[in-house]
């Protein structure tokens, strides 16, 4: 027999626990399915969350145990390489451990099951389970099938990630390698103080510890684009993230393989010295969608059904940044689905306003995958490359007692190439700059009001 419920939820994600927690204050009986034995589980073990905006989203969240011991960052450090080996180029941004430490590194198996709790205790249900299909009424999302049974609602919502079942189902999302971002992780252990001296850290005045050095983040796309970066954490028992992304569809094309990537990376300076003194402990894989070219799902609802967080893109779409949008999106559908219960009314209207809701607030303005282009599409590549050559030149000439003037001089030639680049990075900024003038219109149109 059915179980039935006012509110079925697939995954005890980000969106998913805030979803079921306003829907259980709100009255609803709840349940959450979680396809792993605990939540967070089959995530990357290394996350990243907003501290206050947790801190508002779960209170209490600040004064959890799990966070002892992570590593303060002071900045972060990009950085692109045009031939895959030593060469760099890119920029430094170090504001300061204190505005950094806003970015709360976290291992998601430690910070999902307690998450998961809180919702459990504001009175919903969690089941481990694993959704196969949808169940219809009509045109009517009304269930889920699963391992363990069908769950029954007049509301359910989809928070199952990027490979969401129920999006692939119902039509609203079916994600390609445009979309897919593969991500690997390398989990080492090190001697933690071996490591200190190695990274250099030191501890504040309130008994943290500080990496002083910028956060790296390397970047190419030759022959596909990819990102990656080091996360070390002597206070977790020296753990040690590594982490390499690839853009699914330029794997596919190019026929390349991540492990090739992993391994260049863990060679790289200055990681080979912290690697060489830690010993492998496992890797896992997660799909995300940092670099797409698509953006997110055109229509996030459709009757009995909403679909938020990952499930329906929704990660910003440069630096895939998505537990805070998947948690926007939670806190709403879970309100509306209390007003919805309260009223009895499960019109394909009250499930519209979900969408309505959302965007009213940042998130409209942070689909931008057209950004990307520039990366994906090779016009960093030309800028890249001409500023190696002018570097280059630069050099030789100096070595070469030529004169500032005289090297600036013949430096200015090489960057003509990046003038066929200024149409492609003009329209890939469109929808930054338009929000950007929207905003000062509005700012100027208030200030003249004050007049």
């Amino acid at each position: 027999m059915a179980e039935k419920y006012d509110v079925v939820i697939v995954g005890a994600g980000p969106s998913g626990t805030l979803a079921a927690k306003h829907a259980a204050q709100g009255g609803c009986k709840v349940v959450m399915l979680e396809r792993a034995a605990i939540p967070g589980q089959k995530n990357m073990s290394g996350s990243y969350f907003f501290k206050t905006w947790m801190e508002e989203c779960w209170p209490g969240f600040v004064d959890q145990d799990f966070l002892d011991g992570h590593i303060k960052l002071g900045g972060v450090q990009f950085a692109w390489t045009p031939d895959n080996d030593y060469k760099f180029y890119g920029m430094i941004v170090q504001p300061g451990a204190e505005t950094m430490y806003e970015m709360q590194t976290v291992f998601r198996n430690e910070t999902d099951p307690w998450v998961a709790e809180q919702a459990v205790k504001a009175g919903a249900e969690l089941v481990c389970a694993t959704v196969s299909d949808a169940i219809w009424d009509g045109d009517r999302v009304v269930g889920v099938k699963t391992d363990k049974g069908d769950f029954m609602a007049p509301i359910v919502m989809d928070c199952s990630g990027l490979h969401a079942i129920l999006g692939k189902r119902t039509g609203l999302t079916n994600w390609g390698p445009d979309k897919v971002m593969l991500g690997l992780k390398y989990i080492f252990k090190g001697d933690p103080d071996e490591l200190r001296r190695l990274m250099n850290t030191y501890f504040d005045d309130e008994g943290n510890e500080v990496d002083y050095g910028a956060f790296p983040i390397f970047a190419g796309n030759r022959p596909e684009f990819w990102g990656a970066h080091c996360v070390c954490e002597p206070g977790r028992d020296g753990t040690i993230n590594l982490i390499i992304y690839q853009c699914l569809a330029e794997m596919i094309a190019n026929k390349t393989n991540i492990h090739q990537r992993a391994q260049w990376m863990l060679n790289m300076p200055p990681y080979k010295n912290i690697l060489d003194a830690s010993d492998f402990v496992y890797c896992n894989f997660h799909c995300l969608a940092s670099g797409d070219l698509v953006g997110y799902t055109k229509k996030s609802y459709m009757k009995g059904l909403m679909i938020m967080g990952d499930a329906g893109g929704f990660a910003q779409p440069l630096d895939n940044f998505g537990a805070n949008c998947a948690q926007a999106q939670g806190i709403i559908a879970g309100k509306l689905a209390a007003e919805m219960t309260k009223a009895k009314d499960f019109s394909e209207e009250k499930f519209a306003e979900f969408e309505e809701r959302w965007k009213e607030t940042w998130l409209p303005e942070d689909n931008v995958p057209e950004v990307n282009r520039v990366m994906r599409e090779g016009s960093i590549d030309v800028v890249i490359d001409c500023m190696d050559e002018a570097m280059n030149l630069f050099f030789q000439k100096k070595f070469e007692n030529y004169s500032y003037p005289a090297i600036i001089g013949s430096m200015l030639p090489k960057f003509l190439p990046v003038m066929g680049e200024v149409p492609v990075i003009a329209g890939a900024m469109t929808g930054i700059l338009r929000t950007g003038v929207k905003k000062a219109t509005d700012m100027m149109a208030l200030l003249a009001s004050d007049d």
